[in-house]
């Protein structure tokens, strides 16, 4: 009897993709499986081509909706009607362009039944090929088996389970199936993980073909404006994650606007693009009309807060966002507070972390990346990819200085002194 299940969405495809995509699947080692192809409103063509393959292969579906509703809505066609099969303990889907290799689902399934109970979710490592099949960014796979084998917790972070999965039926049973796109797979995944836990298979067991023409990630590749969706969709699936298991925010950045620039607007992209996510963002807008809230509520982010106070300086605004300030840490950011690199933030608080336990948890004051403060003697520093960091002690700082992340209750000292 069949107990894995595996759903294939199509919509537009170049039709050699497909073919390749689809006898990869129909020609698995493991053969026990029901597969439910589901055309998105395909044009003839797709669904011809489709009924050419699967033609006399008991366990095939193909289910055609006239009508595109995108992703989510025909995975959850697919998978609405494999549940409904007796027998089905193990679930998977595929994409259209992708080919995965003959042992994918054995290896998947293997390590689903030989795990423990509590292992819902399993994943593997993966080759990346261009249009023409051609493997590239293949140099080293050791390291990205090693950047993929990462904890459950650090799922919050970065998704780095990739396209290469099973899950089984009963964890999946107990969440709603596929919802926000463009996001959809990262974000069921974090609800199911809720329920229990994942395990890493090192070994490469499919090919992903990079930027695909018809693909997701090529769409939203394509524009400012598909980043940015999709960067909202990925922010909001972290932060209802957060909210369901009772994470509180980790710090607070406090950003004041004086006067809106292109400048401006790079940097407050530069936070919201950062790979450390765990903060809320408070824009105090200075500016006359409140113009920099008017055109930065167009890049939403469910992160962020606006306060608007035309008739404060930024001395004000710093006071009144240390006083809104209710997390461990507090950043106070300046424009050109963080290097380039997307893990900047996650760097200042991670040798917070650091220096807290080396020395006695109320010696650290703050973190700062030292070409910010070349005026600035650090007794250690600390060499990172995004430049070198240092720190103040308590004892030696008697001011507030932008760009720096505080501990908060030695920032409301401070900021108390000030007054």
């Amino acid at each position: 009897m069949a107990d894995v299940g595996i759903v294939m969405p199509v919509y537009k495809q170049d039709l050699n993709y497909l073919e390749l995509a689809l006898n990869s699947v129909l020609k698995q080692n493991y053969s026990s499986f029901h597969f439910v192809v589901v055309s998105d409103g395909a044009p003839p063509e797709v669904n011809n081509k489709i009924e050419e393959l699967i033609s006399g292969d008991n366990r095939v579906h193909f289910i055609i909706k006239e009508k595109n509703e995108g992703v989510s809505k025909a995975l959850n066609t697919g998978f609405n009607f494999l549940m409904k099969s007796a027998g089905i303990d193990y679930l998977t889907w595929v994409s259209s362009d992708n080919i995965y290799f003959p042992n994918f689902i054995e290896k998947l399934r293997e390590a689903l039944v030989n795990g423990p109970d509590e292992i819902g979710l399993v994943y593997s490592s993966f080759r990346h090929v261009d249009h023409d099949g051609n493997h590239i960014l293949n140099e080293d796979l050791l390291a990205f088996r090693k950047f993929q084998e990462k904890p459950k917790e650090s799922l919050l972070d970065l998704c780095y389970i990739g396209t290469s999965f099973m899950y089984k039926e009963k964890y999946a049973s107990k969440i709603d199936g596929y919802l926000m796109e463009p996001v959809e797979d990262y974000e069921y995944w974090l609800r199911l993980t809720d329920h229990c836990d994942i395990k890493y298979v090192p070994i490469e067991l499919m090919d992903y073909r990079v930027a695909s023409p018809h693909s997701i990630s090529a769409q939203l590749q394509s524009s400012v404006h598909q980043h940015r969706r999709w960067r909202y969709a990925f922010n909001l699936a972290k932060q209802q994650t957060r909210n369901r298991r009772d994470i509180p925010f980790e710090v607070t950045i406090i950003f004041p606007i004086e006067q809106l620039s292109e400048v401006t607007i790079s940097q407050y992209e530069h936070l919201l693009n950062q790979s450390y996510s765990n903060y809320k963002l408070l824009i105090i807008d200075l500016s006359s009309r409140a113009k920099a809230s008017q055109l930065l509520k167009q890049i939403s982010d469910p992160r962020v807060a606006f306060f608007e106070l035309p008739n404060k300086n930024i001395a004000d605004a710093i006071k009144l966002g240390i006083e809104w300030a209710d997390t461990p840490y507090t950043l106070l950011f300046k424009e050109l507070c963080l290097p380039e690199a997307l893990d900047s933030l996650a760097l200042l608080v991670d040798i917070h972390y650091k220096l807290t336990k080396e020395l006695q948890h109320n010696e650290v004051a703050s973190t700062f990346f030292i070409d910010k403060f070349p005026q600035i003697k650090s007794i250690k520093t600390f060499e990172t990819n995004a430049g070198f960091i240092g720190f103040s002690k308590t004892n030696n700082q008697l001011n507030i200085i932008s760009n720096q992340l505080y501990k908060t209750r030695f920032l409301r000292r401070l900021n108390t002194k000030s007054k």
